[in-house]
């Protein structure tokens, strides 16, 4: 590496530290406003606060790391350009795009550790979190749990749940088994059911195609099979939204092995998909925007300054924003392919900033 772009990379990586440690300390802040009244009200321990917090960094980082780049990636070229040294650079030889590559490398670097954190670090970390927050601070006793991909919910009534795939979005299960245990924890009925369906206007659970076994004595047991029944639950939706790991909390690798499941079992996984599609897209808005932003941090620092340099900052990234979380939406609406919605924004990005790159006179 040459000692030019070491220097660049220098400064980039120092804005980069700086920019992202005022992004943390913002979110935080907005994050304990909203959070402090539950807190105080619950009486949470000081340390279950603090943990809560500390978990929630990782999903913080990631979500402002492309904003963090891009403002670093501008304030970069705008203070070598303030104080001349752009000028002596390339009186030396060096053109523009002779400067602009560390930063556009160093983006892409940026881009892949967010995306193995958000693999490795912040799916584990937000799990943590909202066990904390569910648990701890708002003393609600967990009830179910995940393991391989299924969960598990035990009920008041001593009525223990196995629920291969559960679709929050229809309320709908898939491959279900209720165990029903007496006051001494004996079983004494299950069910099994290929299809549970919430019925909002009874407010009770369809249990389809199923088979009843009765546990009646130590050798005795008797089948009883159904199309269509109504059990005495006392579970609603709600109960299991809170058990099932949500796509944040999983790491692409296993979400895209659930979506498997989902789909074997005949379940429309285009929300989820969106999602899986969106976990890759994601880390890679660092070097969309940077791409972007140093065309345009270019030419103000022909025309401005560092202020203005700012503004472009804000409306580059908010405009960026915008179209993303349009994007999902109408992709988990089913009005666009679930790629589209997700590295649409990234390609309509992508192709201006080349196109102004282009036009940077070098």
């Amino acid at each position: 590496m040459s000692i030019l772009s070491r220097y660049i990379l220098t400064q980039f990586f120092r804005l980069v530290g700086i920019c992202q440690a005022g992004a943390i300390t913002l979110f935080l802040l907005a994050e304990f406003i909203e959070r402090i009244d539950d807190l105080i009200e619950k009486k949470a321990a000081l340390t279950d606060g603090l943990l809560f917090f500390l978990f929630r960094i990782p999903q913080l980082i990631v979500f402002s790391i492309p904003l963090t780049v891009l403002l670093a990636s501008v304030l970069s070229l705008l203070l070598l350009s303030r104080g001349n040294e752009i000028v002596a650079m390339r009186a030396c030889g060096a053109s523009i795009y002779r400067l602009i590559t560390p930063i556009l490398a160093a983006s892409l670097g940026i881009a892949a550790l967010t995306f193995l954190g958000n693999e490795y670090i912040v799916p584990a970390s937000n799990q943590r979190m909202n066990h904390i927050w569910q648990v701890r601070v708002k003393k609600i006793a967990p009830r179910g749990y995940n393991r391989t991909n299924k969960i598990w919910y035990r009920s008041e009534d001593n009525t223990i749940w196995q629920i291969t795939v559960f679709d929050p979005f229809t309320d709908t299960m898939r491959g279900v088994t209720l165990y029903r245990l007496d006051k001494e924890d004996r079983l004494f009925q299950r069910i099994d059911a290929k299809l549970v369906k919430w019925i909002p206007h009874v407010k009770r659970w369809r249990f389809d195609d199923g088979l009843i076994h009765y546990f009646r004595g130590k050798n005795e047991i008797h089948q009883d099979s159904f199309t269509a029944e109504q059990f005495d639950v006392k579970e609603v939706p709600g109960d299991f939204k809170q058990t099932g790991k949500k796509p944040e909390e999983m790491s692409w690798a296993e979400l895209r092995s659930y979506i498997g499941i989902m789909q074997t079992n005949g379940v429309d996984t285009s929300r989820y998909v969106v999602d899986l599609w969106a976990k890759l897209s994601t880390p890679f808005i660092c070097f969309v925007l940077a791409l972007v932003g140093v065309p345009f941090s270019i030419r103000s620092a022909r025309s401005g300054g560092v202020a203005l340099g700012v503004a472009i900052t804000i409306a580059i990234g908010a405009g960026y924003l915008i179209l993303f979380y349009v994007g999902i939406s109408l992709g988990h609406a089913g009005r666009l392919p679930p790629f589209a919605a997700a590295w649409g924004p990234n390609a309509v990005f992508l192709a201006g900033g080349s196109y102004l790159l282009t036009h940077v006179r070098s």
